[in-house]
């Protein structure tokens, strides 16, 4: 008797490519812990409308692939360098030995630390599945869109919106013995955040969002192409988010108000989170130059009152100066 597959058996493996869409020649994946995935393929048919003395309509054919979805998971750091690097470009990586240091920073197309031409996620279906068609395999895929959420309990979460180009179905991994970095998610009570502006300013913060969108253009679709993306090429680096704080003063408020440009670091560790070890990363997020939009709190009610207050990231001279940091005792992000 058959039996329902369930998500505990799925599981989802990462693989960069070297041209956008193509299997690379050495193919090295990394096992991708999630919490939930929407990754899919959809493909609607075309209807033919022609009038030929019937009511009824002649067969559709299909139109065109779209393959998108949003991948959800607890930030960890044998895999977050792996999204971090499909979603703000290849990391500058220093150090002889542990502790590594992964820089990752916006760059230019085709240049170096840019943005992969994409990658390749494999969903593995699991060993109750048909052997013959196990695997989903998603090609040309680029992140459109990465949100981080810090809260006071719980862990570092990160939400990732997928665009890709086709998929297939196989009987076997494209890397037969994929790494696998387990899973050690950042706690996020090891969160620490500052706001400055001319000085620390001090505040009670209960979360903290943070949004890199990459503005794919996911228009390309051409003649004769087969209903597939010919390209995902990247737009303007969007950063965003939001710092709610516990109003207990004016510090903060009156930056707000008095439309001055902050900078925000933004932190979370394992152990003592000096990457010397596994079980002792540490990632950090930092925002040179942010300006806050103008935001009054309001009165709810009789209870404690809190701000939420939206910013943008901008560039100063050169490029967007934002930086993710990750310290590690791994020498790459990833699956080699």
């Amino acid at each position: 008797m058959s039996v329902q597959m369930t998500g505990i058996g799925r599981r989802l493996v990462g693989l960069t490519e070297i041209a956008y869409a193509q299997i690379p020649g050495s193919p090295a994946g990394l096992v991708l812990p999630i919490v939930t995935s929407s990754l899919k393929v959809g493909q609607t048919r075309d209807k033919d409308q022609t009038l030929a003395g019937f009511r009824g309509m002649p067969r559709g054919v299909l139109a065109n692939r779209a393959v998108s979805g949003s991948i959800a998971v607890n930030a960890a750091a044998g895999s977050i360098g792996w999204w971090l690097k499909h979603l703000i470009g290849a990391p500058t990586t220093t150090g002889a030995a542990a502790p590594y240091t992964h820089t990752f920073a916006a760059a230019m197309p085709g240049a170096a630390g840019a943005l992969p031409p994409g990658f390749i996620i494999e969903d593995d279906q699991g060993a109750n599945y048909d052997a013959a068609v196990r695997y989903i395999r998603y090609q040309g895929c680029r992140v459109n869109q990465g949100k981080f959420s810090l809260k006071a309990s719980g862990f570092l979460s990160a939400t990732f919106d997928v665009i890709g180009s086709t998929y297939s179905r196989a009987s076997a991994l494209l890397d037969a013995t994929p790494t696998d970095n387990g899973q050690q998610a950042f706690p996020a009570m090891s969160g620490a955040l500052v706001l400055n502006s001319g000085g620390v300013v001090a505040a009670s913060i209960t979360q903290f969002d943070l949004t890199w969108a990459n503005g794919l253009d996911n228009s390309n679709y051409v003649i004769g192409g087969g209903g597939v993306l010919d390209g995902l090429p990247e737009g303007n680096a969007d950063v965003s988010g939001t710092v709610t704080f516990l109003l207990k003063d004016d510090a903060v408020q009156a930056k707000i108000l008095a439309d001055s440009d902050f900078s925000i670091t933004a932190s979370v560790k394992n152990g003592a989170g000096d990457g010397s070890s596994a079980g002792n990363e540490m990632l950090t997020f930092n925002i040179p130059a942010g300006a806050f939009e103008i935001n009054t709190p309001t009165i709810p009610g009789p209870k404690g009152i809190t701000v939420q207050a939206n910013f943008s990231a901008h560039r100063t001279s050169g490029e967007l100066g934002i930086t993710a940091v990750l310290l590690s005792p791994l020498a790459t992000v990833e699956g080699a």
